[in-house]
């Protein structure tokens, strides 16, 4: 018999190679979306010195020029944290859509592979069929064959 040979291979193949790159994709936007959150965290930490900064200049009595300057560097502070806080969001919605992409390219993968396997089963099926359908055939044609008349009826079991 001819051996296993699934028609859509290539097909399963190509799944499984849009899988691959959907799975370095998503580990990709993954990797993006934690660095943006670092930077949100290191912006909001470098937000909150600079308040207790001023906070002590405040309370220290300091010249109103080096207040303003403060004051200025938290607004400024308040702007990349916003700008990192937007950059963190993006990279949350792109995680998102490249976890669907992801989940969509193992589906149509999980699919292909499922119908492999039932082909597979449905060949392996007919292959044992066709062994046990030869097996049969031979020991009917064993069965048919007539003993040597030198054979005791009790010795036909062993008798060549």
């Amino acid at each position: 018999m001819k051996t296993f040979r699934f028609p859509l291979q290539s097909l399963r193949v190509l799944r499984e190679q849009k899988e691959q790159v959907a799975q370095k994709r998503f580990a990709d936007a993954l990797r993006a979306c934690e660095e943006a959150a670092a930077q949100v965290k290191a912006a909001s930490e470098e937000l909150s010195a600079c308040w207790g900064t001023l906070s002590r200049e405040l309370t220290a009595g300091v010249a109103a020029l080096d207040l303003l300057r403060t004051r200025a560097w938290c607004n400024v502070l308040e702007l990349r944290l916003k700008e990192r806080a937007g950059l963190l969001e993006k990279a949350r919605l792109a995680v998102d859509a490249v976890w669907r992409d992801m989940m969509l390219a193992t589906r149509d993968r999980e699919g292909l592979d499922r119908y492999h396997h039932k082909k597979r089963r449905a060949y392996d099926r007919k292959v044992r069929a066709e062994e046990q359908k030869a097996l049969d055939e031979l020991g009917v044609r064993i069965g048919d064959t007539p003993l040597p008349m030198n054979c005791p009826n009790a010795a036909r079991a062993r008798c060549p």
